[in-house]
């Protein structure tokens, strides 16, 4: 191994669960992913793989053996191992579908085409030598490290911190102890902020925290986010999630969850459409159900006659439509109670998709001057944004062209640059030590 590259201990586990449940991609599953995928390209790091031990043993169902590291080159071997175990669970009719689908994800997360030839170890249990990997560091995209990893003190961690909602929003005040994301700093690991403002908001939550263990490194779309306004494409795609061919959209992607406001991001486009008469338009609503939250938007009462007219529910939206339903759209709406970066508004101005936000938190950061910022709790100034859009085609224009412009500013490469030679500095200076 090569001793003058720094090693990369990447924490997975994120992308474990976003590979076994869809439902657990959200945000922080896609920064890993691009994460892991942009520091796969360098050549002057290397990069292993590592998870809790209690994920890769329930997913795996291997016994770690008496091998720390686990190279690639084994993974003919471990593959047939894997599978003789599972037909013979099989036969013995207690490893059911759910259990096999979770143990071949795991498996494409090491062995499908890319991953397998960027990384040439995984870390596949707790007892690894530190030895082995000299001039390591441990990186997690949204925890802190798990134990077998705190206890070497000559590998220092780094974290990425996505938000304070549970410290900034009352109703998320019990996710203060969700041990999948860091919410407790301290001044053993450094930190990694999403957005100015959530570096602000970490550091009046944590005021000892030394000044130099959070840095900004914001966060960027990938690059398939551009234009696509083919119609036959746009069209093929509206009819795969249920997008009538004869109208336009607005559109709006996220998680189904109260901050997100959105009973009242449709609400007032319904009363915004019904006060304009406007027929030829629908509001198309994508990401995955948190809870009950889909029936609360259902069944409120200013909503609830008229949502079947104007709104459809789309769903989970595959990687690659997204784009063009970005593209397509006449504008989207991402007027958050609050946001650690607003990733989601990044993606469609890329795509040149003009933009609604909340003007609180990170959004200001991300769209600058490139779309409409509106009070998150006023009717009132949702309505009359719609309204702007909808009645001025060279606003519209205006701001596909911003944004385009903005989302240059933003990007996975500098990104990774900036955390990788943060890294490379506080190594540095550790070896000094």
């Amino acid at each position: 191994m090569d001793n003058e590259k720094l090693n990369i201990l990447f924490d997975a586990t994120v992308l474990v669960d976003g590979l076994v449940d869809y439902h657990a991609r959200t945000g922080i599953y896609f920064v890993a992913q691009n994460l892991l995928d942009e520091m796969a390209l360098r050549e002057d790091i290397n990069v292993y793989l590592v998870a809790y031990p209690s994920k890769i043993a329930g997913l795996y169902k291997i016994k770690p053996d008496s091998a720390t590291i686990l190279d690639k080159n084994t993974w003919h071997s471990k593959l047939i191992f894997f599978l003789g175990s599972l037909i013979k669970r099989i036969k013995r009719k207690v490893f059911s579908f759910s259990l096999i689908r979770k143990n071949f994800s795991l498996m494409e997360l090491i062995l499908e085409k890319g991953y397998e030839t960027f990384y040439s170890h995984f870390i596949f249990n707790q007892h690894f030598c530190s030895k082995e990997l000299n001039n390591s560091v441990y990186f997690s995209p949204s925890m802190d490290a798990p134990k077998y990893i705190s206890r070497k003190r000559k590998i220092k961690r780094f974290i990425v911190i996505h938000d304070a909602i549970p410290f900034k929003l009352k109703e998320y005040k019990n996710q203060r102890n969700n041990k999948w994301v860091c919410y407790f700093l301290n001044n053993q690991n450094y930190y990694f902020s999403v957005s100015d403002s959530t570096k602000k908001d970490f550091y009046s939550i944590y005021p000892s925290i030394d000044k130099c263990r959070i840095q900004t490194t914001r966060l960027a779309a990938k690059k398939i986010f551009s234009p696509k306004t083919d119609q036959l494409l746009a069209n093929s795609v509206k009819s795969k999630y249920g997008i009538p061919l004869e109208k336009k959209y607005v559109f709006s992607l996220c998680t189904l969850e109260p901050r997100k406001n959105l009973i009242r991001a449709v609400k007032c486009f319904i009363l915004f459409a019904e006060k304009n008469a406007v027929g030829n338009m629908i509001f198309a609503l994508g990401g995955a159900s948190w809870h009950d939250f889909e029936n609360r938007l259902k069944n409120d009462p200013d909503i609830c006659k008229l949502y079947s007219k104007y709104v459809t529910w789309i769903g989970y939206v595959a990687d690659d439509d997204l784009p063009i339903l970005y593209s397509n759209a006449e504008w989207f709406v991402y007027t958050s109670q609050y946001e650690g970066f607003g990733l989601p508004p990044l993606e469609a101005m890329q795509c040149g998709c003009p933009v609604i936000v909340s003007n609180n938190s990170s959004l200001p950061e991300v769209v600058g001057d490139a779309g409409i910022m509106i009070d998150w709790d006023s009717d009132d100034q949702h309505i009359e944004a719609y309204e702007k859009y909808f009645y001025n085609e060279n606003l519209r224009n205006e701001h596909r062209h911003k944004g385009l412009e903005q989302a240059k500013r933003f990007s996975w490469e500098s990104t990774v640059n900036k955390m990788v030679n943060i890294m490379k500095s506080q190594q540095d200076l550790g070896n000094e030590d």
